[in-house]
């Protein structure tokens, strides 16, 4: 009986030692410069475009810093026009049509519509401060998590009903 306490003991120490490994690994890459990457095309566009079609495409890249207290981010585009949003949005009901928005980029009331682009669309950074929706009040920490579990989605949309859109992912 005492050699199964002891396992038990055992096994349940090594199991939290994991877990602070695990938290101590994510703290200390918030801490160092953390990347990611959104491949933006119309067939990733969430809704889809419909029977529009757009041979437009893009990359943003997220990079966190500042203790992970921000992220930059640099959003680039190609064959594109009139774009009025660029925004992070977060699925909360797995990957249904269910988005929020939780980051506001570049937003077509402040900015107006773009003309033709091909090159840098937005860039800038994210704090606590800019976060929204289902975030609003939250930290970076928060967003970078979503991020990791794959719940964040780049959105860059047109006056025209055309968009385009990627995961963020990690960099790889």
């Amino acid at each position: 009986m005492n050699i199964k306490i002891a396992i038990t003991c055992v096994v349940m120490t090594l199991f939290i030692a994991s877990a602070g490994i695990v938290t101590s690994t994510v703290l200390a890459q918030q801490s160092q410069n953390v990347h990611f990457i959104a491949n933006l095309s119309g067939k990733s566009a969430r809704p889809p475009n419909g029977p529009l079609r757009t041979m437009a495409t893009g990359k943003g890249i997220f990079t966190v810093t500042n203790a992970g207290k921000t992220i930059l981010y640099s959003i680039n585009a190609t064959k594109i026009n009139h774009v009025d949003n660029v925004i992070l949005v977060l699925y909360t009901r797995g990957h249904e049509y269910s988005p929020s928005n939780v980051v506001l980029l570049r937003t077509g009331p402040q900015n107006g519509a773009t003309g033709p682009i091909n090159g840098l669309l937005a860039q800038g950074n994210i704090t606590s401060s800019s976060l929204v929706g289902p975030l609003k009040g939250k930290q970076i920490s928060d967003l970078v998590k979503d991020m990791l579990d794959g719940k964040i989605d780049l959105w860059v949309t047109t006056t025209q009903r055309l968009h385009i859109a990627g995961k963020v992912t990690p960099a790889t």
